[in-house]
């Protein structure tokens, strides 16, 4: 006995992607003469009422009881400690990001450790910084 071969009406071109616009495939199939002898939308099932689940068993095996707690991290972030040299109105060099290189002068230090700087950034007037990246005072 000779197994049928089935094949498909829209042949892929590649995997996943079918020589044949859904559109096209919608004519292809006749889906609207089945939709005009239907009167104008295609039949639809009823659900199938959904069997309950069973009651979720508990677990046959169980930790044992040496599992270690993560310590609690206690650590509070503080803001860096700027070097003395560096005080309002200080020129700084940038050292690192976007600003790579740009002379700015420091303003103040912000309540995130962030530096507030300005200076030539793209007619920026003001930008913040990581306390970790200027040269000559960072």
């Amino acid at each position: 006995m000779a197994l049928k071969v089935s094949r498909t009406r829209n042949p892929d071109l590649i995997r996943g992607i079918g020589k044949y616009s859904r559109s096209k495939m919608y004519h292809k199939r006749g889906l609207w003469a089945i939709k005009a002898k239907k009167g104008r939308a295609f039949s639809s099932h009823e659900a199938k009422p959904k069997t309950p689940t069973p009651a979720k068993k508990p677990s046959k095996c169980y930790p044992s009881e040496d599992i270690k707690k993560p310590l609690l991290n206690k650590r509070k972030p503080q803001p860096t400690k700027l070097r003395s040299s560096i005080t309002p109105s200080t020129v700084l060099i940038l050292l690192a990001g976007r600003f790579m290189g740009k002379r700015v002068v420091f303003l103040k230090q912000l309540p995130s450790g962030l530096l507030l700087v300005t200076g030539n950034l793209t007619q920026g007037l003001l930008h913040q910084t990581a306390a970790g990246s200027g040269r000559g005072g960072c």
